[in-house]
């Protein structure tokens, strides 16, 4: 029997500001996808109902999942929180519609592992709750875990010095019902931090399975830039032709004396003379007059960077306009004089 999907999608993206102020990250581009579509594509060989939280922008969310044809084959019901309850106190107020073993996801994250494995360990183990668990390189930007013989003994949030482990929670989780009776509704509660300890107090089980495959987390410009580079990759979207892992989506104008490398530039993206991108994200109808130097940067939607302008590490806003050079920053603003 098919599983229920909760589709956790109401985080206000803080780290993608500012693209985040226009969209909500759950829609951030991949491939030229919502980042959504991705965690949707992976259930659905595990589940066929998804039930999607959300409180940000929830409008652009929706028109977005009920209105374009690549979600037509998912069915959807919708938590709109009105006041963010947090990671669980979204899935308390949907507690009528989960009466079975049910699956959790974050809608910010790209992943090709098996959820299928997952799914059949919990089972097989009568774990209340299971994690999908990844080893990482940097584990004080996650929360990672002790895992003994199957077994969380340990968690330890976002480690700044001496880490448990190397092997971080995906957010992916598999849960059975009883969960639901920990708290009451209208809480704010937190799965990591309030649910996953009120469970081990009671010494009920909760397991860890380490995935084998990628895992990515698209909330950081980094992170987003390299699930658009992973994903065209292995899905084999269009290239740029004489440039080394440069893919594009729609249509695009890149003058010759230019030089883009591992970089993805969306629909209508002009591109100037002797331009060099590298590692970066072109969102749709930007354009980068002459001279331009982009590196390890996003710009958003709708802008221009102007002659012999250079962005270094930094994230450039939608509708902006910008001349000059920019590193480590961000940059939201109009120049007042052009």
């Amino acid at each position: 029997m098919a599983l229920k999907s909760v589709i956790m999608a109401g985080g206000l993206g803080t780290r993608l500001r500012p693209l985040t102020y226009d969209y909500p990250k759950s829609l951030m581009p991949v491939d030229g996808r919502p980042s959504i579509f991705y965690l949707l594509n992976s259930l659905s060989k595990v589940s066929d109902q998804f039930i999607v939280t959300t409180s940000y922008m929830y409008e652009k969310l929706l028109y977005r999942l009920t209105h374009e044809p690549i979600f037509d084959e998912f069915n959807f019901l919708f938590s709109i929180e009105r006041k963010p309850l947090g990671t669980f106190g979204g899935i308390k107020k949907i507690q009528d519609f989960l009466d079975s073993t049910f699956i959790v996801g974050n809608a910010d994250t790209v992943f090709d592992f098996s959820v299928e494995q997952i799914v059949d360990f919990h089972k097989k183990n009568r774990n209340i709750i299971t994690i999908a668990l990844t080893e990482v390189d940097n584990p004080s930007e996650y929360g990672v875990v002790r895992l003994e013989n199957g077994l969380i003994t340990e968690f330890q949030e976002k480690p700044k010095q001496n880490p448990i482990s190397n092997i971080a929670n995906t957010g992916l989780y598999v849960m059975e019902p009883e969960v639901l009776d920990y708290f009451e509704v209208g809480q704010i509660v937190d799965i990591a931090k309030d649910l996953i300890p009120k469970v081990k107090e009671e010494n009920k089980r909760i397991g860890g399975i380490l995935t084998k495959g990628t895992w990515i987390d698209i909330g950081r410009p980094l992170d987003l830039i390299k699930a658009n580079l992973h994903i065209a990759k292995t899905w084999n979207a269009r290239r740029l032709i004489d440039f080394e892992s440069a893919f594009y989506h729609g249509n695009v104008k890149v003058d010759h004396t230019s030089n883009i490398k591992n970089s993805y530039l969306y629909d209508n993206v002009e591109v100037g003379k002797n331009c060099r991108i590298e590692n970066s994200l072109i969102l749709n109808d930007t354009k980068l007059n002459d001279h331009c130097d982009i590196y390890n940067s996003i710009v958003g939607f709708e802008s221009e960077i102007l002659e012999g302008s250079e962005v270094y590490d930094s994230v450039i806003g939608s509708k902006v306009i910008f001349k000059g050079n920019l590193r480590n920053s961000i940059n939201s603003r109009r120049v007042e004089d052009i």
